[in-house]
């Protein structure tokens, strides 16, 4: 498979999965980054509100100390006492004046001096500014600043809370009140005359993180969604393209392998024998005449037989092997064998397998092989090559097999150049017109002659035209070619006329292809009018071959022509089988022997006895005989002896080119 069809084929099997699975990613890195957005903002703000608290808590404590000199020091220590009592979460209280001598104290805590940090309010009616300091060696301090609602927090408090005080990591979903994180602050309340620290004891309950824990829920129920929806999305993709991978991969015939998958496994196969464990061999297995059953019995029939045949071959061939259904009745193998004798054998058996399909009727088929040389991977030029074995047999035995060989690969490449350049030498005159002679056969002299083209190729030199003809009458560019010829020997008999030349007829082959078209003899008429020359100078030869294709259009067409003046020959008379049949209703002027009937020395009796009775039998007839092919002087005698009147053949003169043809018998 070339590149180009093999990408198409790709992209019809694959789906683009890579939106999907971008979108999935885009959605998780948008939900991770949403996610900690709000685990942090929520934390934070967890651990805001418990400051603040805090703070309100050493606000109110401070208050008791405002004026204290006018009040009972004692009474404001119980007090301070008592409240502290009331709060769990206060463990210590110390006030000291503004030379830090200590005025009273509930404990012998004391928070280190470095930890102070002095800042003002942004509140305008309070002249009370708050401190924060972290009770721990950490020296890290943390200001809250006090606002119209309670506290606000810094923004790196938070960060740091959390990396250096987590006191308790446990399950957020654990018992009631249970303390999961806690760190102690002093918080600083300055007065006027003193100032008044407070240590908390600050905890947050699993209690405290609820909605934390229901948002972190119910977001991760909208991820799972969005991950469920995209892995059903992937589902879809992946059994989408399974679906599409077998569509491509079937023969919509049988239903089973189609000849894409078998280049692919093939492939497989012959990569994987690189070391030559096996000998391979490709088989282009069909069955003959599939088109007349089809006919006989209808498509749809056919495509059941087709299937039936499929199914026995693919039950016969084994895992390391491949097959499938190529085209119409034909199937591609790939099998393993021992030697050519073992092969031979393993092709006639399934021959017998699948001739058993249809009891009552006897199936046909032809095989051609091509034994896989080693190292070899390209699987349709294998084939193809099997397909050149399988087209060069002939149709005479029932079931044949057909080796490939270099030659017939010659023979291919040869039709592929002709192809190519039939076009270019038609326009480049590169066929030339050479002439044989016909001679009188009582006075040896020049009767007639036969036009016979020959190819003069630039690079390959003289081509004779059994090289070429036959393509060209299976590929229709004989219809050129005949009319070529004509147009040519009109051409030269004309000018031999303006010379003033005595001519003979020239005769011209007409191939059966031409015999397609009803207006044959007006377009003959047309080419040779174009000269002006006499239509009995022209002979025209059929092929007894064409008195089977349309037999009324070839009656009709003959009659026109004979009746416009052109002399009508049949050519080869008696490389058939009915050849009686068509003297009889085929009005002609000139009947050729076919130059068979004198060659082989086993058959030459029996062929001359015949050649006396054809000859008796067309003048009766009122016909002119002509004799092709003869080589010897005795062939010569008999013709004059049984009145042959013109002979033709390799012992007089061979063909020749039309200058050469005028000089040797200049007397014309």
């Amino acid at each position: 498979m070339n590149k180009s069809k093999d990408k198409r084929i790709n992209r019809l099997k694959r789906k683009r999965i890579w939106p999907s699975v971008l979108g999935l990613c885009a959605i998780l890195f948008l939900c991770s980054v949403v996610l900690t957005a709000i685990l942090g903002i929520t934390c934070f703000d967890i651990v805001q509100r418990k400051v603040i608290e805090s703070g309100n808590h050493s606000m109110k404590i401070a208050q008791l100390y405002d004026g204290y000199e006018d009040k009972k020091l004692g009474d404001i220590n119980e007090s301070v006492s008592a409240y502290t009592k009331i709060s769990s979460d206060i463990e210590a209280v110390r006030v000291v004046d503004k030379s830090d001598k200590l005025i009273w104290a509930s404990s012998d805590r004391i928070p280190t001096s470095d930890q102070v940090l002095e800042f003002s309010t942004p509140n305008e009616d309070s002249e009370t500014p708050v401190q924060l300091i972290i009770e721990e060696d950490s020296a890290q301090v943390f200001s809250v600043e006090e606002d119209g609602l309670g506290l606000a927090i810094r923004d790196d408090f938070f960060e740091s809370i959390i990396l250096s005080h987590i006191a308790n990591t446990d399950d957020i979903l654990g018992k009631d009140n249970k303390s999961i994180l806690e760190f102690k602050i002093w918080i600083v309340v300055p007065m006027k005359e003193l100032n008044v620290y407070v240590l908390h004891n600050v905890h947050i309950y699993d209690n405290d993180l609820f909605m934390l824990v229901m948002s972190m829920i119910v977001f991760a129920f909208l991820i799972a969604i969005l991950a469920l929806y995209y892995i059903i999305s992937f589902i879809s993709v992946i059994v989408s393209m399974r679906k599409t991978t077998k569509i491509v991969y079937t023969d919509m015939v049988t239903g089973g392998d189609n000849w894409l998958l078998f280049v692919k496994k093939a492939t497989t196969l012959l990569k994987k024998n690189r070391k030559n464990n096996y000998n391979y061999a490709m088989l282009h297995f069909k069955m003959r005449k599939y088109r007349s059953f089809c006919t006989c019995f209808g498509v749809r029939e056919g495509e059941e037989l087709i299937e039936k045949l499929y199914c026995v071959l693919k039950k016969n061939i084994t895992r390391k092997e491949a097959m499938a259904h190529h085209e119409n009745a034909g199937f591609g193998l790939l099998v393993m064998y021992e030697d050519t004798k073992q092969l031979l054998n393993r092709i006639s058996e399934l021959e017998r397998v699948l001739d058993d399909i249809l009891p009552n009727m006897k199936m046909y088929f032809e095989v051609g092989v091509y034994q896989v040389e080693s190292g070899e991977l390209d699987v349709e030029q294998m084939y193809n090559n099997a397909l050149i074995a399988c087209e060069l047999l002939g149709e005479e035995a029932e079931n044949q097999v057909a080796f490939f060989d270099l030659e017939m690969n010659k023979q291919k490449m040869w039709e592929r150049k002709v192809e190519d350049e039939m076009d270019r030498a038609l326009q480049n005159e590169e066929f030339q017109v050479y002439l044989q002679p016909k001679i009188n056969a009582d006075r040896e002299e020049l009767g007639g002659a036969e036009a016979l083209v020959r190819w003069i190729h630039p690079t390959e030199g003289f081509i004779p035209p059994n090289r070429f003809i036959p393509i060209f009458e299976q590929n229709g560019f004989i219809l050129k070619l005949d009319d070529y010829m004509l147009e040519n020997i009109a051409k030269q008999q004309a000018k031999w006329i303006e010379e003033g030349r005595k001519i003979v007829p020239i005769s011209v082959n007409v191939s059966r292809a031409h015999f397609t078209r009803e207006d044959l003899a007006e377009h003959i008429c047309a080419i040779v009018d174009k000269y002006q020359v006499p239509h009995d100078v022209i002979e025209l030869e059929l092929t007894e071959s064409a008195f089977f294709d349309d037999k009324n259009v070839l009656l009709d067409t003959v009659a026109k022509l004979r009746n416009a003046g052109f002399i009508v020959s049949m050519d080869d008379f008696g490389a058939g089988y009915s050849s009686l049949n068509s003297l009889k209703e085929l009005q002609i002027d000139v009947l050729k022997i076919d130059a068979d009937f004198f060659r082989g020395k086993d058959v030459e009796e029996r062929g001359m006895l015949i050649v006396s009775e054809v000859i008796g039998l067309a003048k009766k007839l009122d016909m002119k005989i002509v004799a092709e092919g003869i080589e010897s002087r005795e062939q010569v005698d008999f013709l004059v002896e049984q009145e042959c009147d013109l002979i033709q053949g390799y012992f007089f003169a061979k063909p020749m080119p039309i200058q050469e043809f005028a000089e040797k018998y200049s007397a014309i």
